[in-house]
């Protein structure tokens, strides 16, 4: 499977240091062979997938063009957006 970030996906990667970010990293890979490993999420976010790293939180949604699209990779520590 593809692994495709949108954009606020990569922009939240892009702020994440070493080592937390190749445990992310090794996370988004592990999507790959294994695209259910995330527990299905209800509500808003009903369709999406969501995965724990540490203190972030990795939603994603699975793709009938055999592609995972990860919408966002949160800092759980933050506040969410307004």
């Amino acid at each position: 499977m593809k692994i495709l970030l949108l954009p606020q996906a990569q922009e939240d990667l892009d702020r994440v240091a070493e080592p937390l970010l190749g445990r992310i990293v090794r996370r988004l890979e592990s999507l790959r062979e294994f695209p259910e490993l995330g527990a299905p999420m209800l509500g808003s976010f009903s369709g999406c997938r969501s995965t724990v790293v540490d203190f972030f939180r990795i939603v994603y949604r699975i793709l009938p063009s055999a592609s995972i699209e990860v919408a966002y990779i949160r800092d759980c520590r933050r506040r969410p957006p307004a």
